[in-house]
């Protein structure tokens, strides 16, 4: 599977740009249900704010203290959370206009990722907690210490995936308090994003080189990994972080964002690429999907290789939705 070659960027009619986005980076996008035109978006400006898409109209904005650094809504409840730089889960009561703490959390540092499934939420943290809440009761349900760095992690019916810099865990939801199976990495370099496959027998993998790889349980045989997000100049590639994948929940496409600012739709089945994007400014942080649309979150990253210490001014950040 290949990115092929990269062409100027496309006209933004074919996306809907949000309106009054924070400008500062954006640390997750999610929409409320499979066919809702409601989305929220969280930042790193401790702001979480909820968009309705189809009449492009900012519904409401929370603020917090700290910055922002994950987002997740309860398949079961549809309650909305977000995790902080200080490592607090917090609800979203958009009717009282507050956030409301989650008791009995012990991240010691900030929230690197959240999921859910059924009631519960799942809480990844950089020191390693892996934290289950049950949203019914804003309660701490499971608290367990895994090895290395949580980076990203995903929750299904049946599994939750969590990739850390020690390698990949896997739980069984229906005995969440078992002890995880670990893999491999399947990628060399350091990776940014895990999904479940939408039948939850695998998951893919991206990493900071360009690659992405699809790993099965039960089946070394059908694992493999491409190569995406690649320029080719004269003399050299240029080689681009993949950040952010979904799931088409109808068609089982693969999305893939990068820091290239591209966006392609990848059939693993095939293993060719199904659709490329119309290109956007910045890079692509996070995506999200349901049956109407796609989300596109581009923030500018380039502080992440920046050799100066001092703040540095960046791009401002935007949203855009692909419309199925």
């Amino acid at each position: 599977m290949a990115s092929g070659e990269h062409g100027n960027v496309a006209s933004a009619m074919a996306y809907v740009e949000l309106k009054d986005v924070s400008k500062d980076y954006l640390s997750g996008v999610c929409l409320v249900d499979e066919e809702s035109s409601q989305l929220i978006v969280s930042s790193w400006d401790g702001t979480a704010s909820l968009y309705d898409w189809e009449k492009n109209k900012r519904m409401g904005r929370l603020s917090h203290e700290w910055p922002l650094t994950s987002i997740a809504v309860c398949t079961g409840t549809r309650r909305a959370y977000v995790g902080s730089a200080q490592g607090e889960v917090l609800e979203l009561d958009w009717e009282s206009e507050r956030m409301v703490a989650v008791q009995g959390l012990q991240c010691g540092l900030g929230i690197s990722a959240m999921g859910s499934y059924g009631q519960f939420v799942v809480v990844g943290s950089w020191d390693g907690s892996l934290e289950v809440v049950d949203t019914r009761r804003n309660s701490v349900r499971l608290i367990r210490r895994l090895a290395g760095k949580i980076l990203s992690l995903d929750c299904g019916a049946t599994r939750v995936v969590c990739m850390t810099t020690d390698g990949v865990y896997v739980f069984r939801t229906s005995d969440i308090d078992a002890a995880p199976e670990r893999r491999e990495s399947g990628l060399k370099y350091q990776s940014r994003c895990v999904r479940l496959v939408p039948d939850e027998e695998g998951y893919v993998q991206s990493s900071v080189d360009g690659r992405v790889a699809v790993e099965y349980f039960g089946d070394e045989g059908r694992k493999f990994a491409f190569r995406c997000h690649r320029m080719n100049l004269k003399d050299t590639q240029l080689v681009f972080p993949v950040n952010a994948l979904c799931f088409h929940p109808k068609t089982a496409l693969l999305y893939t964002g990068g820091s290239d600012g591209r966006v392609f739709a990848w059939n693993l089945t095939t293993r060719k690429k199904a659709e490329e994007l119309p290109k956007v400014e910045d890079s692509v942080v996070k995506l999200c999907c349901n049956r109407r649309a796609l989300v596109i979150a581009a923030s500018d990253d380039t502080f992440k290789t920046s050799a100066v210490v001092e703040d540095i001014a960046l791009q401002h950040s935007r949203v855009y939705v692909k419309v199925f």
